[in-house]
């Protein structure tokens, strides 16, 4: 567990489990930014657990940011979305600031980079689309972030999982559910925000509006997708220069990405505001198109992995029917994630032969079946001269012909000679003893 911050931060000895802050005991520390901290809670009465962020002492004793931090447990109040964090209670006690919310059960955007180097396209295109649909809640209510990064995306833990957007400290909040601004807004040559994430004019402390938060959308799913940040510097001057001037790259030079991801990406990172997308409606229906896309190349090399006789048991999983399941036809549409069909990790173990032929379109022909079926010509027509070889030579040509013979017209059936026969010698005719047996030319016999 991290160690407890120093007592005069809470205001109170520190002991674990024993700082008590209002009707809520602090039980351990879970992460500390650079004007608050955020820890794990319980009601005191309730005994339910909660998160509990307190703002430092010594900023809460600046009454412009003491006001601050209570604009913004009114600003995400305000936003009932399922995608933005729920708060519960706002507070101070002993000059101590406190904003009481849901605990949640996961992990930062950042820390899944993180962990994993890269966000699965469908998990990661499945949760912009929701912070997408909360964007635009806020937007709606004259509501704009300043500080979306990784760090504010925070992913639950659930079934399925899904994405709230945390802190909004320094939102910046126009005519809208709160009312009129009070003054909040970024002063001249005054910069907020995260500067890796920030748009051009935010990064030259210039006027912004809804479509910065648009930039820094499409910069978190570039570090998302690829495991890396498009704009990179050493230093802070070199960073602005970098989001202002340098060329936007490219993400498919970076890596592997879905086909439409670049032509997302770069409308989203366009230094002129107007050629931006209108709306996080507007980009979020976009970012549909690239995630139906790769669901559609996904289904196609599924159905080609069902009709295939060697590879038929690489299928979609069975349903609760038995049934394989079908891919959702929307997954950026809902409130709450659908259920998409992660890749099966035997499709990644294919070949390079069995990905082309799968991937292959059906009106394209495939060498190999094109062979195969001269082949079986080949052996079938092998097969008609052997038999009539045989036949040949067993008799059936002159069976064949004799039948012509006797079934042609005007012919009558000739009969076959019949076979001689001797007649047997009559014994009463026989000569009798003595008598003379005539010879030819008239010779006799002698005696």
């Amino acid at each position: 567990m991290p160690a407890g911050p120093e007592p005069s931060r809470l205001r109170a000895p520190w002991r674990e489990g024993s700082v008590i802050l209002g009707r809520y005991r602090l039980e351990a520390l879970l992460r500390r930014g650079g004007m608050g901290s955020v820890w794990r809670a319980e009601h005191l009465e309730l005994r339910s657990p909660l998160a509990i962020k307190v703002l430092e002492a010594e900023i809460a004793s600046d009454p412009a940011a003491l006001q601050r931090f209570l604009r913004e447990a009114q600003t995400a109040a305000a936003l009932r979305s399922p995608n933005v964090v729920q708060i519960f209670d706002y507070g101070a006690e002993a000059g101590q600031a406190f904003i009481a919310m849901e605990l949640l059960q996961g992990e930062s955007l950042s820390e899944r980079i993180a962990r994993l180097g890269r966000v699965p396209p469908e998990e990661l295109f499945r949760f912009l689309g929701e912070i997408l649909r909360a964007v635009h809640k806020a937007h709606e209510a004259g509501i704009i972030h300043r500080d979306l990064k990784p760090d504010n995306v925070f992913v639950v833990k659930d079934e399925p999982e899904f994405a709230k957007i945390l802190d909004f400290g320094v939102a910046k909040v126009q005519k809208g559910v709160l009312g009129e601004a009070t003054g909040f807004g970024t002063q001249t040559g005054m910069m907020l925000g995260t500067p890796y994430y920030m748009s051009p004019e935010q990064a030259q402390a210039k006027g912004i509006d809804r479509r910065s938060d648009l930039w820094s959308i499409a910069v978190i799913a570039f570090e998302a997708l690829l495991g890396q940040r498009p704009f990179r510097a050493e230093s802070l001057g070199d960073l602005v220069i970098a989001i202002c001037t340098q060329p936007t790259p490219v993400p498919s030079r970076v890596g592997p990405v879905p086909p439409g991801f670049d032509e997302w990406f770069v409308r989203g990172t366009q230094r002129d505001p107007a050629r931006r997308f209108a709306s996080a409606r507007d980009m979020a229906e976009e970012l549909e198109q690239v995630s139906r896309s790769m669901t559609d190349a996904r289904l196609t090399t599924t159905r080609g992995l069902v009709h295939g006789p060697m590879l038929a048991g690489l299928s979609s999983p069975p349903g609760p029917s038995g049934r394989p399941s079908a891919a959702p036809s929307n997954p950026l549409g809902r409130s709450r994630p659908g259920t998409t069909r992660p890749t099966d990790a035997r499709d990644l173990a294919l070949t390079t032969g069995q990905r082309s032929a799968l991937t292959r379109l059906p009106s394209e022909s495939s060498p190999r079946g094109s062979n195969g079926a001269l082949l079986l010509l080949l052996a079938f027509g092998a097969l008609i001269l052997v038999g009539a070889a045989v036949f040949v030579l067993s008799g059936g040509a002159r069976a064949l012909h004799e039948a012509e013979i006797a079934h042609a017209p005007g012919r009558a059936a000739v009969a076959p000679p019949a076979a001689p026969t001797l007649a047997l010698p009559n014994p009463e005719l026989a000569p009798a003893a003595g008598s003379v047996t005539p010879r030819p030319n008239g010779a006799r016999a002698p005696r």
